[in-house]
């Protein structure tokens, strides 16, 4: 459960730590690897659906959504619907992307589509890629107990890194086709 609640936002980091702690048999990989796709794919279409009904009084709401989407905005408009497959790659800026694909009002069925094949790509590989950090750490150590180093060392980095970037960011955005 708590996989997927925090894959509804961002979810990399707890992936990766799912990944450590399926290899060292306290989670199932593909329990957790379906609870970030499903985690994944519903926020995304959470944002998308909120930004295209609400559209910039959405983003007002947030203040790093607002000091992004600049940045965003331009991706989107260069690649489009490929842009979905990106987001889930680019720290920092996934829920951005995925917000600007709904203030620009891309089309339901591309988006969904392009949304549920991502997810698939990115919660296979994240979680794949944690077990197979933490099976590397114990071939090149034969210790398990670095794995819960190693996975509690990426929540602290996480969070302190999540910190930093939340309170440093100012609100800077307006509704562009607002006549001022």
């Amino acid at each position: 459960m708590t996989i997927f609640l925090v894959t509804l936002l961002e979810g990399e980091t707890i992936l990766l730590i799912a990944g450590i702690l399926a290899h060292q048999g306290l989670l199932n990989i593909e329990f957790a690897i379906l609870s970030a796709f499903l985690g994944s794919t519903i926020g995304d279409q959470i944002f998308f659906h909120l930004a295209k009904q609400e559209g910039y009084d959405f983003v007002k709401k947030f203040g790093y959504l607002s000091a992004v989407l600049p940045k965003a905005e331009k991706l989107v408009a260069r690649y489009g619907t490929v842009i979905v497959f990106g987001a889930r790659y680019i720290y920092g800026l996934r829920t951005a992307l995925i917000v600007m694909c709904g203030l620009a009002k891309m089309p339901l069925l591309k988006f969904t589509g392009a949304n549920i094949f991502s997810a698939i790509i990115w919660a296979v590989s994240y979680g794949f890629l944690g077990y197979l950090l933490a099976e590397s750490a114990d071939a090149l150590t034969g210790l398990k107990e670095i794995e819960i180093f190693l996975a509690v060392g990426l929540a602290v980095i996480a969070v302190i890194f999540w910190i930093i970037r939340t309170s440093r960011i100012k609100p800077t955005v307006e509704n562009p086709k607002q006549e001022k």
